[in-house]
């Protein structure tokens, strides 16, 4: 709220200038949650009270990306775990092209 607040009176000029940024895990199959379903008792294996399922896990992929004012830019595979080094790592690679490709 504090940001929202602060920044209520720029102009559409200074959005413009801002680059956005942010890292997404995104599931294969599925989601990485607990589901349940209600049922009555008695019912548990009826078809439509089960949910699928994929065996041996469904993995998932981890995501970088960047937009602005003028639209998306790069959108980058972040390979291993993230963490402050690998996210220094990716704004080191791709920044400046991000901030080139869309004209800022």
């Amino acid at each position: 709220m504090a940001f929202a607040h602060d920044h209520l009176q720029d102009s559409e000029a200074d959005w413009f200038k801002v680059l956005w940024s942010d890292e997404t895990k995104i599931e294969v199959f599925g989601a990485d949650h607990t589901r349940g379903v209600w049922r009555e008792d008695g019912t548990a294996y009826n078809p439509k009270n089960t949910i699928s399922t994929v065996k041996h896990g469904g993995g998932n992929i981890m995501l970088w990306g960047c937009f602005s004012a003028k639209g998306p830019s790069h959108l980058v595979c972040i390979q291993g775990k993230m963490d402050s080094t690998a996210y220094l790592e990716i704004l080191a690679k791709n920044l400046r092209s991000c901030i080139m490709d869309l004209k800022m």
